[in-house]
């Protein structure tokens, strides 16, 4: 990514470095102790509760508090609170917005605190009971947004989401880098326009990608104090310590180059040192205790204990069926951009693949539900216009599908050539014919019959009454009211007439015509075979190579069915598909399409001298498993298909919901609440469906609910004799909530990054759990989900050398290799197998 001026940390740069480098020498701990630290707030004894508090703050919390007013007080102007979860960052915060007022005559007096949607009530019941009246708190987001700086500058207090604050940061693309500060001041929102007494940044690892909205607009913020809480400071690759840096201002390391050549690139060659860098960058300006952590001799946190147990299970002989074919499907097509060298350019296509593995490890519904309009579940991983292609076989046959490529091939092959029956085919068409406008990118649309329309015209006549003028034919009578009565049951079907010939179609079934074009490669290929049969025909090869979007190429070594990742789809039509797979990599730059008037001929119609009519079609040497005549692409049976698909009250249970429900009837005798986590609200969809079915009563909280209905429910659950099960997305969960009224965890699928669970099972064991919490780790073996498992092993090990917690024997033995996996090379992720 650029750097941009906010990037740059100032014209003394260099010097701010060479001081920083002789500070890092003589650093060391913060060196407090709870007698010190309490007599510096004026806390004598540990009963004693700081002026504007209604709570005693622990041990630990009042060395906090007094390490941050040191540091607003001092040259940092504040810090990165990073305590582990259930510690009480807020509490701390809170302490010390109370003991650090603005004074009277200070001009910004206002402290805005971002956090996620979901805490903005969180945050303001904290400081209401956590101070007695201390401060007046508004929280600034939807209908409450406040309409000046003025406005802002009355309150105390002002809570916004990140949400809120990035539309308050809004910039018009138009204005200058180095312009949008000044910008800002003079046209942005109430927040944009507001210096503050204060700025804290709850979550703060939402920050962490310098690119991402969120991260710029916090960094424009202008504020005397500025604080990052955080449990995870780095969640991914040492790079995420920049974005919290340069939020905070602490110079000299808001300065990205001086901070990327110190130790983004020096952890690709040494990642020991890289996390040695880094921990010397944040000591000065971080505060990080973990719960299992002692002080003075004594646990930090008296909590209690906490097991965390790996349940691996394995899939039924069906769903191991269905995850082996997307799994093959999968490797082809990877093993495909890699020879082609273009995994880079893929990369996101990539992301897709793996995350539809993911989600079979869960239930198969997952994926195949969004595959029901195609003939092979595995092409939901395809291309758009695979996708499409298969959306076509499945709703018009394989045969109609065959036809249609074969036919697309011919005339587009004769039009690469030149040959005149091509250029004057009657027939012939590059526009629409209803508005005579070329057919442009992929707006063309294919009609049963064979002929197109562009997509325009294809909604106009689909939406409009038909113009008729009552004539059927002129034949006799009889074959005359034949053709009227098919017409008036065409029309009460909602079809229209094909503009071209007439023929009544029905126009929900229309494909685009894109999908069926083949490349200029492939079109070359089927030359060069056809020139190796018929020496006259060299010449014509000879002349497509000349042709100024066919560069020529030297000849390749034909590739096998399996190298090109595709299965025959019928033991008696082979697939067409097979000689037009399409690159993800190249915008091809075939001609517009021709059709022939009277449409797709049928197959037998062709002549063996007619190009493109004898293509032939490599056969697989082991393409599938046979059941019964048909053999799907992947393997999958029809019925494996329909069984898997539904998400209705004809659910089938996987395996990991099978679980599931196991444990909560294990659990039930001993009244324990539960919490049930997944990374997708539509695997959350099927688990209340299984509950329904087994009369397991639950709640609900996810990211779909309003501020209102999420409170309501938290509330709910706390309550004694309500529903002792709540199903919560991951990335709600692992957000800043206090769920100590459940110890009973179970995890339903894996995250990338083990910190983003360690957060979820946080929610539970932190201050106020009083009994065991128990955490279930659903994993199935032999799948993408054990890959995962090694992946968050290396990002724990390079957050451990940051912050100079663990052994760093992991740092140790990672190689260059496994640092570039490290960062979002889920290539190389899925090759570790």
């Amino acid at each position: 990514a650029p750097v941009r001026a906010i990037d740059l940390a100032g014209p003394d740069q260099e010097l701010r470095m060479a001081e920083f480098v002789t500070r890092a020498l003589e650093s060391h701990t913060h060196g407090l102790t709870v007698k010190k630290a309490g007599e510096k707030l004026g806390l004598h004894d540990k009963r004693d509760i700081l002026p504007g508090m209604e709570v005693r703050l622990l041990p630990h919390q009042v060395i906090g508090v007094s390490w941050m007013i040191d540091k607003e007080k001092g040259r940092d102007k504040g810090g990165i609170l990073a305590d582990d979860m259930g510690l009480g960052k807020t509490v701390q915060m809170i302490a010390t917005m109370a003991i650090n007022m603005p004074a009277h005559d200070t001009p910004h007096r206002t402290t805005l605190i971002v956090v996620p949607a979901a805490l903005l009530q969180q945050w303001k019941d904290e400081i209401d009971t956590k101070t007695n009246e201390l401060f007046e708190v508004h929280i600034y987001h939807g209908k409450d947004k406040l309409k000046s700086r003025a406005d802002v500058e009355a309150r105390d207090v002002v809570i916004t989401s990140y949400q809120t604050l990035n539309s308050d940061f809004a910039v018009p693309r138009d204005i200058e880098e180095e312009s949008r500060a000044s910008w800002l001041r003079k046209n942005g929102g109430p927040l944009a326009r507001t210096h503050f007494y204060r700025v804290i940044a709850d979550e703060a690892q939402f920050i962490r990608n310098r690119t991402t909205q969120s991260s710029l607009s916090l960094a424009y913020v202008r504020a005397d104090y500025r604080w990052c809480l955080t449990g995870t400071p780095v969640t991914n690759t040492l790079a995420d310590i920049y974005g919290l840096l340069r939020f905070g201002k602490f110079r000299p390391w808001n300065d990205y180059p001086s901070f990327a050549d110190h130790v983004i690139r020096c952890q690709v060659q040494d990642a020991l040192l890289a996390g040695q860098r880094a921990q010397a960058i944040l000591e000065p300006i971080i505060m990080r205790r973990r719960k299992d952590g002692m002080l003075e001799g004594e646990p930090l946190l008296q909590l209690p204990p906490r097991d965390i147990e790996m349940v691996e299970l394995e899939f039924t002989p069906d769903e191991r069926e269905i995850y082996d074919s997307f799994e093959k499907e999968m490797a082809l097509r990877i093993n495909k951009f890699i020879r082609e060298d273009t995994v880079k350019t893929n990369h996101v296509y990539i992301l897709v693949l793996i995350l539809r593995l993911r989600q079979l490890c869960c239930h198969p519904n997952l994926t195949l539900a969004q595959s029901e309009e195609l003939d092979d579940p595995t092409a939901l991983i395809g291309s758009d216009n695979e996708k499409e292609v298969s959306r076509a076989r499945k709703l018009m046959g394989i045969a109609w599908v065959d036809m249609v490529r074969l036919q697309t091939f011919s005339f587009l092959r004769r039009v690469q050539v030149g040959t005149s029956d091509a250029l004057d085919d009657e027939g012939a068409v590059e526009s629409c014919p209803v508005c005579s406008e070329m057919f442009m990118g992929d707006n063309g649309r294919l009609l049963k019959c064979g002929h197109e329309i562009c997509a325009d015209c294809l909604t106009d006549r689909k939406n409009s009454e038909i113009a008729h003028d009552g004539i059927f034919g002129e034949r006799s009578e009889k074959d005359n009211m034949k053709e009227e009565r098919k017409y008036e049951e065409a029309l009460a079907k909602g079809w229209r007439p094909c503009p071209t010939c007439k023929e009544m179609c029905d126009f929900d079934k229309v494909f685009k015509s894109v999908a069926f074009q083949p490349t200029e490669a492939e079109i070359r290929d089927d030359f060069k075979r056809k020139a190796k049969k018929n020496p006259l025909k060299r010449s014509s090869c000879e002349s497509l190579s000349d042709c100024e979007d066919v560069p020529e190429k030297k000849p390749k070594k034909e590739k096998t069915f399996e190298e090109r990742g595709i299965d025959d789809s019928d033991d008696d039509l082979p697939d067409v598909a097979d000689l037009f797979v399409q690159p993800a990599t190249k915008r091809r730059k075939t001609p517009t399409k021709v059709w022939c008037k009277t449409g797709l001929r049928n197959r037998s119609d062709s002549d063996d001298d007619e190009p493109g009519a004898s293509i032939s079609v490599r056969r697989p040497t082991n393409g599938g498993r046979k059941r019964g005549k048909n053999m799907k692409t992947a393997g999958i049976s029809d019925a494996l298909m329909s069984t898997w698909s539904r998400g209705d009250d004809d659910l089938e249970p996987s395996t990991k919901m099978m679980k599931l429900i196991s444990y909560i009837q294990e659990w039930d005798c001993t009244g324990d609440k539960i919490i049930c986590y997944s990374q997708w609200t539509s695997m959350l969809d099927l688990i209340e469906i299984l509950f329904s079915r087994y009369g397991i009563r639950n709640l609900r909280f996810d990211g779909k609910m309003n501020r209102t209905q999420r409170d309501e429910v938290l509330a709910q659950f706390k309550k004694s004799g309500g529903p002792r099960v709540m199903l919560i997305s991951t990335k709600c969960g692992s957000v800043g909530l206090n769920l100590v009224s459940a110890n009973r965890i179970v995890n339903m699928d894996l995250s990338w990054n083990y910190a983003a669970e360690s957060q979820a099972y946080d929610r539970c064991h932190r201050i106020g759990q009083e009994k065991p919490v128990f955490v279930k780790r659903l994993v199935v073996t032999d799948t993408i989900e054990e890959r995962m498992l090694k992946l968050q092993d290396v990002k724990t090990g390079l957050a451990e050398a940051a912050l100079g917690e663990g052994s760093g024997t992991k740092l140790h033995s990672l190689s260059v290799k496994d640092i570039k996996y490290v960062r979002s090379s889920l290539l190389r992720l899925y090759r570790s197998c």
